[in-house]
């Protein structure tokens, strides 16, 4: 064995027979603190931010597809419809191929 192993050896049986240390208590303002600043700093998160924005782009996204479905289902068909429609796109599709 090197030297290195054999003290870091005798340094783990050391700690393995060292009595384990008691934990106490925190102090009691210190639960208090701590809280208080996680706290404020869940408030400053930049994703509920983000989410916020998401869900405003969301809402009007829905919304102007309500309008235009309902503004599609009352306007009046009257220019160019069934027949005609397909006759003019019949008529721009061959202008277009050579």
């Amino acid at each position: 064995m090197k030297p290195n192993d054999q003290s870091l050896q005798r340094l783990l049986g050391a700690a393995a027979k060292a009595a384990p240390e008691r934990a106490d208590a925190p102090p009691l303002g210190l639960e208090t603190r701590v809280l208080a600043h996680w706290r404020a700093a869940g408030a400053d998160d930049e994703s509920v931010s983000l989410f916020a924005f998401f869900r405003r782009a969301t809402l009007g996204a829905g919304l102007v597809l309500v309008l235009s479905a309902a503004w599609s289902l009352t306007r009046s068909g009257g220019n160019a419809t069934g027949d005609e429609a397909a006759l003019l796109d019949y008529d721009i599709q061959m202008s277009l191929n050579p």
